[in-house]
């Protein structure tokens, strides 16, 4: 199990999952994309404080255009 997690996660690269953050914002992703960027977002550091620090900014961003 541990194996297959961990092939799943390589499968997606910090460039590719922080793309995927992003267009997340944009459009729904699709059942495979969450999937695999969940699995990175859980074992990424950096990629999930990017993911914590767009959605804090959205946040930001429509309070302040609200």
């Amino acid at each position: 199990m541990l194996s297959l997690i961990r092939k799943l996660t390589h499968a997606l690269n910090c460039r590719d999952a922080t793309r995927l953050v992003s267009q997340r914002q944009d459009r729904p992703l699709t059942t495979g994309e969450w999937f695999t960027l969940r699995l990175h977002l859980l074992v990424c550091v950096a990629c999930s404080r990017f993911a914590r620090q767009l959605r804090i900014m959205r946040k930001a961003m429509r309070r302040y255009t609200a």
